[in-house]
């Protein structure tokens, strides 16, 4: 009976599933192939079923070789989601260290900015000291004036500093026209020191402000490229940074 050569097979360590299998192919091919069982359990074994030994043994090579060669998928399996899970590794590795080294970078930058920025802040107490001596009756651009250094020390981001910024530039630009219609001001050597502070100020935060934005552009760029663009979201960095821009007033000539 087929069963005994069945059991046979399972003795020799196959499974049932092979077993059935090893079966089921004797009865069908002529081949030439050594097994793993004993040459007198086949010839009794295969002669219960009709089936001749050279038949089952060639049904258990392959068997046997089908059993290998799914091991060694599995094995190539097993190293190429192994291969995968490391690159992904260091794909994340290498975005993360890069994403972040530029994003320090923008910092950086920004808080250099922020600290000339700051500079000119701090000189407008002695600008708006100086003048109201000789424009006392120019209150609102000295209400203009404080308003935006208070509004600059409670921003917190940099949209916000802006806004002040904004501001600060409308109260400078009203406070140029006062000094053009005092001469006694225009004369004055405290207001022509703090002049050149605000002068050399000024040049200072156009240096920073081209290093800062030029900082922007490089991670906003990086950030926009591959595979930063699909990693990026997954390390928590932001899409873009923001460009410090210049202010309307920059480009306006000064007016009441």
């Amino acid at each position: 009976m087929a069963t005994n050569l069945e059991s046979q097979l399972r003795q020799e360590g196959y499974t049932d599933a092979e077993a059935r299998e090893i079966v089921r192919r004797a009865t069908r091919l002529q081949a030439d192939a050594g097994g793993r069982m004993s040459q007198e359990n086949l010839e009794e074994s295969a002669a219960e079923v009709g089936v001749s030994r050279e038949w089952v043994q060639e049904a258990a090579r392959q068997v046997q070789a089908e059993r290998t060669a799914a091991a060694s998928r599995s094995g190539t399996m097993r190293w190429v989601v192994i291969g995968a899970v490391v690159l992904v590794a260091l794909m994340l590795w290498g975005s993360n260290n890069a994403l972040n080294s530029s994003q320090t970078q923008v910092e950086a930058s920004r808080a250099q900015l922020e600290n000339v920025l700051q500079r000119r802040f701090d000189l407008i107490p002695n600008l708006v000291k100086v003048t109201r001596e000789y424009a006392g009756h120019e209150r609102a651009v000295f209400d203009q004036l404080t308003a935006a250094c208070s509004q600059w020390q409670q921003a917190r981001s940099l949209e916000q500093k802006q806004a002040a910024i904004q501001q600060l530039d409308q109260a400078l630009s009203r406070i140029q026209v006062i000094v053009e219609s005092n001469p006694q001001l225009r004369a004055s050597e405290l207001y022509a020191r703090l002049q050149d502070e605000l002068a050399g100020t000024e040049n200072r935060i156009a240096v920073e402000r081209k290093r800062y934005n030029e900082a922007v552009a490089d991670y906003n760029r990086q950030a926009r490229s591959f595979p930063m663009l699909v990693v990026r979201p997954l390390l928590g960095y932001p899409a873009q940074e923001p460009y410090f821009q210049a202010t309307p007033e920059a480009h306006r000539p000064p007016s009441l």
